[in-house]
């Protein structure tokens, strides 16, 4: 995604897919301990705001 110019060229794709990950188990793991999906729906949704942030800016369009 990086060399395609979807994520800016600091962005590291692996430790954003290892966190993206960690995200998606432990708030499994919260959700279902305390069964309620509050937990994953947290996690994700602050795991992918971060992976946004590393989104590349689209040049404007004509």
């Amino acid at each position: 995604m990086r060399e395609s110019g979807v994520l800016r060229p600091d962005a590291d794709p692996d430790k954003l897919a290892t966190g993206l990950m960690a995200a998606l188990q432990g708030g499994y793991l919260l959700a279902e301990t305390a069964h309620d999906v509050k937990p994953v729906e947290i996690a994700l949704d602050m795991a992918l705001d971060h992976v946004k942030s590393f989104l590349a800016v689209a040049p404007p369009s004509e």
